[in-house]
């Protein structure tokens, strides 16, 4: 009988390699003999070192396949306890007419949860690691590794980890600054907040993760991971608790063919989208038997629903920042105003367009998908292939047009310093023309102040303005001479003068 784990977690238990990870039990043990294949499964992301992982601090649901509807039933663990008891009672109980297929959701990580599920499928340690990572933006170099294992490495049928980003609506005005999930750590970015609405939206950064194994009888275990709902924010300054935000217009579009769930809307509860535990819950228990049942036969089918949420969320982001583009373009061409703002924003763009294309470059490798569109647009609404070569697409089409803005707008900024330039240009030439004017004044004063007889009101007064004014002339018109001969550089034109010699003989 397997061996399970103690719910039992202190402090003390941090001196052992991955007990930041996980509780006592077998599967820390097993972690700790990792440690020297994965050096990164000793330590927490140091990102994290102010929120860390804790016990109990997770939602756990089981869902099991009822064969004659192919939609699944679930049901929801209250402690760390109960799920323990869960595997404890499934070995003691007699198989059933047909194989057990069973999905574990896991929302949110905590040590002795780790530990209990670990116990029982002894996955690769990585598999919860690498959910744990945050992937923040940081000019630090990261201290973690959160890259991808090596190609020739990739089981897509049996495991694999995917970053995605959510739109999530703040009604309120949120300052255009990095905030962090306090729970799991996830980068909050800010876009410039709507003033007219009182609203802010942010890209939160998500993570889901995939486990699978096929079982003797038939039948297949598959767990995965999701982050839960956004809460409590952090920044550098301050921390924001229970912070009201909602799915961005309502959240994602559903990926469901309109043909197969006309009237579904008659039996089936409403989608929430309150979050990915909740998502998958839905259409696991009301929409899998729109799988073939053939298809169930693999537990990689499991992964279709995560998918194609997943898919979703990246396509309302690629139609959120399709709409900012233009918004940019039009103040570009109207008025040239908030130019730093402008650039920031779109500085921003291409530079979240360039990390949204290399997630869905991963998305692809991991799942062992090709990176460009087929010829055939043709092909069933289960393939998730198309919807990321398409994401792909789009996103690098955007980020093209983003860096082709950026360029616009600095030859725009070049206009406008040149005519900045010119218009100092301008007046110091009023200056200079000024200065012309009382430099002879000024050199005339001097030449007779050397007796009282030219002072203003004597006798010889007359005599200054007559030696003053042919002087202003004269240094106008060599001022003028000089300007017409010399070249850019303000150098006498040498060949100027033999073309005149030879003009002349």
């Amino acid at each position: 009988m397997q061996k399970f784990a103690s719910n039992s977690f202190s402090l003390d238990d941090l001196g052992t390699d991955g007990a930041w990870l996980c509780a006592k039990g077998p599967y820390l043990d097993f972690i700790a003999g990792r440690c020297s294949y994965d050096p990164g499964l000793m330590t927490a992301d140091p990102k994290n070192q102010d929120h860390p992982l804790r016990p109990g601090n997770a939602t756990v649901v089981v869902l099991e396949q009822d064969y004659s509807s192919l939609n699944f039933t679930s049901k929801e663990f209250k402690s760390c306890s109960d799920l323990q008891s869960y595997f404890s009672n499934d070995l003691a109980s007699p198989q059933g007419p047909h194989p057990r297929r069973r999905i574990y959701l896991m929302e949110g990580l905590a040590q002795d949860y780790i530990s209990v599920l670990g116990s029982q499928f002894f996955m690769n340690p990585s598999f919860f690691m690498r959910q744990e990572r945050t992937c923040i933006w940081s000019n630090a170099f990261t201290p973690v590794s959160d890259a991808i294992p090596q190609p020739a490495l990739l089981e897509p049928e049996k495991s694999f980890m995917i970053d995605y980003c959510e739109l999530r609506q703040f009604p309120q005005i949120m300052p255009n600054t990095a905030f962090f999930c306090k729970r799991t750590g996830r980068h909050v970015g800010m876009t410039p907040s709507r003033h007219e609405e009182n609203s802010t939206t942010g890209m939160l950064r998500r993570k889901c993760s995939y486990w699978s194994r096929e079982t003797q009888s038939g039948g297949w275990d598959v767990v995965m991971l999701c982050d839960p709902q956004l809460q409590d924010v952090w920044n550098n300054l301050s921390t924001a608790t229970n912070v009201p935000n909602t799915p961005f217009q309502g959240g994602y579009v559903d990926f469901l063919p309109i043909h197969l769930t006309r009237d579904a809307h008659l039996t089936t509860p409403k989608h929430t989208r309150k979050s990915m535990l909740h998502d998958l819950v839905f259409y696991y228990s009301h929409h899998a038997h729109l799988v073939p049942s053939a298809d169930w036969k693999l537990p990689v089918t499991a992964a279709l629903f995560p998918k194609k949420i997943i898919a979703a969320h990246y396509l309302q982001l690629v139609a959120y920042i399709k709409a900012m583009l233009p918004s940019l373009e039009l103040q570009l061409s109207s008025s040239w105003t908030n130019e730093q703002e402008q650039w920031r924003t779109l500085q921003t763009i291409s530079r979240r367009c360039g990390d949204y294309c290399d997630n869905i470059e991963d998305i692809l490798l991991t799942l062992g998908l090709p990176l460009s569109l087929p010829s055939s647009a043709a092909g069933s609404w289960m393939d998730a292939a198309k919807d990321y070569q398409y994401i792909r697409l789009r996103l690098d089409s955007l980020k093209s047009r983003a860096d082709t803005l950026m360029a616009a707008m600095t030859g725009l900024a070049s206009i406008a310093g040149n005519h900045q330039a010119l218009d100092e240009a301008k007046r110091a030439k009023r200056l200079t023309l000024v200065g012309l004017i009382f430099i002879p004044l000024a050199y005339s004063t001097s030449l007779f102040s050397m007796t009282d007889n030219f002072a203003p009101g004597q006798s010889a007064f007359w005599v200054y303005w007559v030696v003053a004014v042919p002087m202003i002339v004269v240094t106008f018109l060599v001022a003028g001479v000089l300007d017409l001969v010399l070249d850019e550089g303000g150098k006498f034109p040498i060949h100027w003068l033999r073309r005149k010699k030879t003009n002349t003989s």
